[in-house]
Order: C-alpha cells, then sequence, then structure tokens
C-alpha cells in the first residue's frame, strides 16, 4: 500500500492493511452492527488519505489515498462522482443491547416443539414394535427366498444413493459458482427471452395443428413476455451488480452454504419427527380424534368421524408443522443477514480471525485472540463471525423469529382450511349435480383470494424485518416498522419489487435439474445397469432442485440484506471493500433507477 505522499495508481481495499483498533468500532460489543450509531462520515471524510493507526493517532482513516497525479487525477474525479451525499439521509438502524426480546413466543414455540418431541417419541416406538411384525426375514434368516443377497442389494441401493446424493450436491455447487459467477448477466437475460422465446415456438406449433385457440393464447403470452422483457431490460445491470456483490460477500464467508445443507437436514429431520407425531396422533391413538359409533362386534363395521376435539388436534398439528419449518427458514435467513451486514460495515471480522491477522503478519495475535466460542476452521471457510451470528439469531432473536413466523403458520394453515373447504363444496356440487353459482361458492372464492394474498404479504414483510432483526437486533414489530420506513424515506418501495433475480434463478434451477438428472442417469447405469438408468434421471433431477432450493436461499437472503444495508449506508462499500465493487452498483442505480436512486 502506497504512502500517503506517494502516487496511487489505484484504489486499494482495506483488507490489505487492517487495524484491529479502527475495525472495533465498527460492531458493537453485543455483536450487532453499529451502522448508523457510530456515525456516517460526510464525502469529505471519505477522502481523507489513508493513514497507519498509531499509539497517537489511534482512530486514522483507514480509506484509500486518493490518486495525486497523471491518470490517477481522472479515476479521482470519476470515483468523487460516485459518492453518495448521505449526509441528510435519516439512518433507521441503531445497535440494541443485549436482550432476548420478544421472548414469550420463543418460550412458546419451545412449549409445543416440547410436545411434538414427546408424541414422535411415543409413535417412533409403536412404529419399531410395528416394524418387527412387518419383516418376514430377519438378517439371520437363511431361508429367505433371496437366500441373504438381499442384504447385499440393501447395501449397493444405500451405497448408489449416497454417491448420487454426493455427486448432486457437488455439480449443483459447481453449477452455481459458475453461473453465478462470469455468467450472471447473461442468465438473467436469458430468463427474460426464454419465456416468449417458448411461448413463439407453441404459437407456431399450434398454428401448424390449426390448434386456434391455443395459437392465440401463445401468441397473446409471447407479446406480454417481449413487452415486459423489454421494459425492464435496463434494469439488468442493476440485479446484475446486487447479485454479485451478493456472491462476493458469500465467498468471504462460504461456511454460509455448508451451514445452508444444516440447516436442510434439520428441516428433513423435523419432517420425520413430525411424522412420527402424526401417527401417535391419528394411528396410534385413534381415541383422540376420532368418535366411533359400535354396531356389532365385528370392528369393521364401527363408524368413525372426526371429533370436535380431533379438528382443533389436526389444526394444530398442522400449525406446528408450518409453524417449525418457518422458524428453521427464518432462522437461517437472520443469521445470513448478520454475517453480511458485519461484512458490508465491518469485513475485518466477517472473515476468519487468524487468516486476517497472517495477512498482515500479526500471527501471533492472531493465535492469542479468541475465537468466539468456537476454533475458526479454515478449511471450511468457517469464521466466528456465523457462529456469533447464528447465536444471536437462535437466542436473543429466538422470540421475534417465532412470532413473525407464527403468523405465516397461522395464515397458511387458514390457506389449508379454505382449499379443503372450497374443494367439499366442489364435491356436493358434483354429487347433487348442476346448478348455479351460489353464495357460499363466492364466499369461499372471495375468502381464498384474502388468505393467500395475505400470506404473500406476509412473508414479504418478514424477508425484510428479519434483515433488520439480524442486523441491528431490533424486536419483530420495531424491525418491520424501520425497514418500512426506511424504503418509504428512501422512495424504493418499487425498486424493492424487483424479480429479475428471482426469475433467473428459478431458470438456472432447472437447468441444474436436468443436469442433475443426466448426471444421475450415468450413476444409475454404472451402480444399476441399463434398468436403472430411467428412474434415476428423474431422482437426479428431483434431488438437483432441492440442492438448488437451498442454495438460492442463500443467495436471495444475501441478496435482501445487500439491499437494505445500501439503503442505510451507501458509502460503507467504498470504505471497506475494492471500489470496483461500488462503482458498478451505484452505476447501475443511476441506469436502472435515474429518478427513484435519489442520488
Amino acid at each position: 500500500m502506497s504512502s500517503p505522499t506517494e502516487p496511487s495508481s489505484s484504489f486499494t481495499s482495506p483488507l490489505d492493511e487492517v487495524s484491529p483498533v479502527a475495525t472495533a468500532n465498527l460492531v458493537s460489543d453485543d455483536g450487532y452492527n453499529k451502522g448508523q450509531s457510530r456515525g456516517i462520515e460526510t464525502i469529505d471524510a471519505l477522502q481523507e488519505p489513508l493513514l497507519p493507526a498509531t499509539d497517537d493517532n489511534p482512530n486514522a482513516s483507514f480509506l484509500p489515498s486518493p490518486p495525486v497525479a497523471g491518470n490517477d487525477t481522472e479515476s479521482a474525479s470519476m470515483h468523487a462522482a460516485l459518492l453518495i451525499d448521505d449526509s441528510n439521509w435519516e439512518h433507521y438502524g441503531q445497535a440494541q443491547s443485549k436482550a432476548c426480546r420478544d421472548w414469550f413466543w420463543g418460550v412458546l414455540f419451545l412449549l409445543q416443539l416440547t410436545v411434538v418431541f414427546v408424541l414422535a417419541v411415543m409413535g417412533g416406538i409403536n412404529l419399531v414394535k410395528e416394524g418387527a411384525k412387518w419383516m418376514p426375514y430377519s438378517d439371520n434368516d437363511d431361508d429367505s427366498p433371496d437366500g441373504g443377497d438381499s442384504i447385499f442389494i440393501n447395501g449397493a441401493v444405500i451405497f448408489f444413493f449416497l454417491t448420487l446424493v454426493t455427486v448432486v450436491v457437488i455439480i449443483s455447487a459447481l453449477l452455481l459458482k459458475f453461473l453465478l459467477g462470469a455468467l450472471s448477466q447473461m442468465m438473467i437475460q436469458l430468463s427474460l427471452t426464454m419465456s416468449p422465446l417458448c411461448f413463439g415456438i407453441t404459437f407456431v406449433l399450434a398454428l401448424v395443428t390449426f390448434n386456434i385457440p391455443l395459437a392465440f393464447f401463445a401468441l397473446f403470452m409471447s407479446a406480454f413476455g417481449v413487452i415486459f422483457a423489454w421494459g425492464v431490460w435496463h434494469r439488468i445491470p442493476f440485479a446484475t451488480a446486487n447479485l454479485n456483490i451478493a456472491m462476493a460477500a458469500l465467498d468471504a464467508n462460504h461456511g454460509l452454504w455448508f451451514l445452508a445443507y444444516a440447516m436442510t437436514f434439520k428441516a428433513y429431520l423435523w419432517t420425520m419427527i413430525w411424522c412420527c407425531t402424526f401417527l401417535q396422533v391419528f394411528v396410534y391413538s385413534p381415541s383422540w380424534v376420532y368418535d366411533c359409533t359400535h354396531y356389532s362386534d365385528d370392528p369393521s363395521s364401527d363408524t368413525c368421524r372426526l371429533s370436535t376435539r380431533g379438528h382443533w388436534i389436526v389444526v394444530a398439528c398442522l400449525l406446528s408443522l408450518f409453524w417449525t419449518s418457518q422458524v428453521l427458514k427464518n432462522l437461517f435467513h437472520t443469521t445470513i443477514a448478520g454475517v453480511l451486514g458485519t461484512w458490508w460495515f465491518d469485513p475485518a471480522d466477517s472473515h476468519s480471525r487468524l487468516a486476517l491477522d497472517a495477512a498482515v503478519g500479526n500471527e501471533d495475535v492472531a493465535e492469542e485472540r479468541p475465537s468466539a466460542g468456537i476454533a475458526c476452521c479454515k478449511c471450511c471457510g468457517c469464521s466466528p463471525i456465523i457462529y456469533d451470528s447464528w447465536v444471536r439469531s437462535s437466542w436473543y432473536s429466538f422470540g421475534s423469529i417465532c412470532l413473525g413466523s407464527l403468523l405465516v403458520g397461522l395464515l397458511q394453515v387458514l390457506q389449508l382450511i379454505v382449499r379443503c373447504g372450497r374443494q367439499q363444496q366442489q364435491d356436493r356440487r358434483e354429487q347433487e349435480g348442476p346448478r348455479g353459482l351460489q353464495a357460499g361458492d363466492l364466499f369461499c372464492c372471495l375468502l381464498q383470494c384474502v388468505v393467500d394474498n395475505l400470506e404473500f404479504l406476509l412473508r414479504y414483510f418478514n424477508q425484510w424485518a428479519f434483515v433488520y432483526v439480524g442486523l441491528y437486533g431490533y424486536d419483530y414489530i420495531t424491525a418491520g416498522t424501520k425497514v418500512s420506513n426506511l424504503f418509504q424515506d428512501r422512495g424504493w418501495s418499487n425498486i424493492i419489487n424487483d424479480q429479475l433475480i428471482g426469475r433467473a434463478l428459478a431458470m438456472m434451477s432447472i437447468l441444474i435439474g436436468f443436469v442433475c438428472g443426466a448426471v444421475g442417469t450415468l450413476v444409475g447405469f454404472i451402480f444399476l445397469g441399463p434398468l436403472g438408468a430411467l428412474p434415476t434421471f428423474f431422482i437426479g433431477m428431483v434431488l438437483g432442485g432441492l440442492s438448488c432450493n437451498i442454495l438460492f436461499g442463500v443467495v436471495v437472503s444475501a441478496v435482501n440484506t445487500i439491499v437494505v444495508c445500501f439503503a442505510e449506508s451507501p458509502n460503507e462499500l467504498l470504505r471497506n471493500h475494492p471500489p470496483e465493487l461500488y462503482r458498478e452498483l451505484v452505476e447501475a442505480w443511476r441506469k436502472a433507477y435515474p429518478q427513484e436512486c435519489g442520488f
């Protein structure tokens, strides 16, 4: 790094030289990002020369020194033009002290989880007992039809499945890294052009086969896709810039990818536990939910119907399923927000402290520095900040996560009830014969529309509210209010509705699914022979889609956090990271939203 008096050919990353004193001011003692609580420096401060920290001046600026000669003068002018004057902006985020917020909802969640676990253990025991009766042969029974070869066959199938899962996970990760790297802009462009192109092909085929209704529909959809693509094409650099910065943050904290698979394993484990609970309640203890009428000594002639208590138990079971699933999802989302917020405001702590100190020659300090409760594992990209963010989310913010997840879970249960009611009405109408539209049908239709939209809006609200929960540690209601005020104050209410990244990720998920299906066919052919090739194509495609769902969830959470951090403190990106990222993002904002961005 050049000294303050020497010309500098380019901006230097602040990671090239880091002071523990300076970086310590960026994150509160509680681990939450201080953000605006430490004050946002003005543009003049952003252009101060880079000075190393000393005993006399421990708070020296750690910004890159501006170029002073030759072509560097032009570069300095260009970067000065990109700086955002946020001195008049109202900053809503303040780091909160350590406290368990919305704790009542966290305790309520743990109570219901305890009940489910107890019932699951009872159901698992009964399932094992019943399973022993279903087994026609034991492992030591030589009279089995296969002569004992079934054990070998089962072992081969298990080995095949494990191999397929491993290969699919690796290929999905590699393809995601490749497609979201150099090809990110191309993938967004393809996501906009593929839809009208496919409908155009459908229009031609329908016209050739004289299917006029389908041809008109395909033509309309193709024209609509072309108009939509033309209207949002100028936003592609904006979506690409956000995606590139999110991927840069994830590359610096790639332990989040491993945490994503761990959380997915927890979700699968929870589904198995819930299924055991369901078996215990509805199969092994039917008297809890059914009222049966006995007509004779023959049990098969008994008539059973779901009791009033049984209806409430069904609702409780469904609520437990949806609530816990939402908690697991939002817990991970909040953790990612905390990690990327620290990367934005204080990149030093978002890396492995041992690696960071070793890079600046402080190996002794790195060895003596505490590891925030865990040993930092460089091989998997773990860093203390990932652990710290996870602890904050699963302890101090756990009640807030449970509250937001409960609201969505309640609406999802109501959605299911309304849909079941509409289905029962439709079945009854088919049994009674043709009849006109009645008031009950219209009411159920309107009710489903209202519930579906409320559920969508609440999930949309949660994805931004939990970013603020992860960044600053607010309670659920306060976080949602502040992030809403933030976007309204910036005039970005329409900007955050941009769905280009979601479209690109959906298309990539389909593409990766087909690639994984082809790989599954190859693995199935090797392990199971020609007959196993076709079924394993669909198995590989499903596994590829599930893996993409896991990985893309990390990307979406990262992009949402980047948007919020940029709305809070845009110049922190230039202060703490290579200027290319800042330049790309600011230029993209100004091109995509010249009026709305406000700078």
